[in-house]
């Protein structure tokens, strides 16, 4: 079963500046990294709500395509699934060469509506499935 794409609101994805220069520097300097997307994924729920993993991967054609900077038309990408959980995501990059700690971090601005077992207390809080 899948989740349909036309049945999905996209997101709001907002990066600050500096990860979208960062971004922006790893497109223009790594040429491995050509006709691939930023992508935004759900990678796992804990009882503190979903986990978020992010990272370069070519497009597929279920995937919904956000448009971060319309300057430079940098977009990031999310299957359906993903998508209907982040209605509005706030996207940071992090360096703390200190702590060993670098990359792009996701922020659910209604992570707290995921905490436990939300699907069983509110049937709207789960996507529509198609065959």
């Amino acid at each position: 079963m899948k989740i349909d794409k036309k049945d999905i609101v996209l997101p709001k994805v907002n990066f600050t500046s500096e990860a979208l220069s960062q971004l922006k520097l790893i497109l223009e300097n790594d040429f491995t990294l050509s006709g691939k997307y930023l992508r935004i994924l759900i990678s796992g729920k804990g009882c503190d709500g979903f986990t978020y993993s992010v990272g370069f991967a070519d497009f597929h054609e279920e995937d919904l395509s956000i448009e971060v900077d319309n300057d430079n038309s940098l977009e990031v990408i999310m299957d359906p699934f993903t998508a209907f959980y982040l209605n509005e995501t706030h996207i940071d990059y992090v360096l703390d060469l200190e702590n060993d700690n670098e990359g792009f971090v996701v922020t659910n601005k209604d992570q707290k509506k995921y905490h436990g077992k939300f699907w069983k207390r509110n049937q709207e809080l789960v996507p529509s499935l198609t065959k």
